[in-house]
């Protein structure tokens, strides 16, 4: 071996990819989430633009309680919940008081670009990716109205300077909001309509690159999303549905030492969707009102802003804002 190559051998990359030393020397930061509660420093959102009022040529259809919105086809091309029309100027002042509380907790809140398509369900940022130690996986959406959500995210990830690691592909489909990470070890997912075998399969072999495995829990079929029905609130506590989550994965998280708080049934749906903001300390509802004090009673940190109107999307908090880097919790 010359001279030469020794030298460059010696220069070889040791750590792996979602090292923080790396990621802070070559890409600027430390991104990526290796827990689901560590302090939040950065977020991707989207606040609601004038794509909502294409809801205004939707019909209730009681069947579905819902409004739809179909194309000359009659293909479904987006809907809202309920029979009233969502408030655009009322769901913009929701969004504005989410993200004023994200600044005021030192949370960089990062637009997702916008290119002009009226994606109406882009509101939705979590579920445009999903993000694991050094990065993020593109998700690909199982709606064909929301497919191009990640386009945008792509070019915003470019944007920003973040890893884009992976991406859902082939028969796969995959939404980030029915992914998190546990801890450096583990990530769960909710199996469901919007979750498929094959995304499952893909992102399980995207994890074991990391050395992580993938739990996966079934969704009861009125279900979409994990985040309907489990979040992190702290090191050891989680927020759950105990009516739509299997009984083994309660006992799952119980004997990984996290205790259980129980979202109460007479708050209404979207109360377990909320956001960990730092261990103990979460951005809620206002109208989760028996759940918050649950919370406040395990010694969690509530902070409560009003989103019923952006609740008639069909999402909540966790919904709105997709995580890209949270603090590392040491092990």
């Amino acid at each position: 071996m010359s001279v030469l190559h020794k030298f460059l051998d010696e220069n070889m990359v040791k750590e792996p990819f979602e090292s923080r030393s790396l990621l802070e020397t070559y890409w600027g930061s430390d991104w990526g989430n290796t827990n689901a509660v560590g302090k939040v420093r950065k977020v991707f959102v989207h606040r609601p633009g004038n794509e909502i009022l294409e809801l205004n040529q939707a019909h209730y259809e009681p069947a579905l309680q819902a409004r739809i919105l179909r194309d000359q086809s009659g293909k479904i091309t987006s809907y809202c919940l309920g029979k009233d029309l969502p408030d655009l100027a009322k769901m913009q002042d929701q969004h504005d008081q989410m993200t004023s509380v994200l600044k005021k907790e030192g949370v960089e809140v990062i637009p997702l670009e916008d290119d002009g398509e009226l994606l109406t369900n882009n509101l939705f940022a979590r579920d445009v990716g999903m993000v694991i130690p050094g990065g993020l996986v593109l998700a690909r959406f199982a709606l064909k109205f929301r497919a191009g959500e990640t386009r945008r995210t792509l070019k915003t990830a470019a944007k920003i300077g973040m890893p884009v690691l992976a991406s859902i592909q082939g028969e796969g489909f995959f939404e980030g909001g029915s992914f998190a990470v546990l801890d450096r070890k583990t990530a769960i997912t909710g199996r469901s309509i919007r979750v498929n075998q094959a995304g499952i399969d893909q992102m399980r072999a995207i994890l074991s690159w990391q050395g992580m495995e993938l739990v996966v829990i079934d969704l009861p079929s009125s279900m979409i999303h994990l985040d309907e029905v489990f979040n992190m609130v702290d090191v050891d506590k989680a927020l759950v549905d105990p009516d739509n989550v299997p009984h083994w994965f309660l006992q799952d998280l119980q004997k990984r030492g996290i205790k259980l708080i129980y979202t109460d049934p007479l708050d209404p749906p979207m109360t377990t969707n909320c956001l960990c903001l730092a261990p103990g300390k979460v951005l809620f509802t206002s109208l989760g009102v028996r759940t918050i004090e649950a919370l406040e009673k395990a010694g969690v940190e509530v902070i409560a802003i009003p989103v019923d109107e952006l609740n008639k999307m069909g999402g909540g908090i966790h919904c709105s804002s997709l995580v890209l880097q949270r603090d590392r919790i040491e092990e």
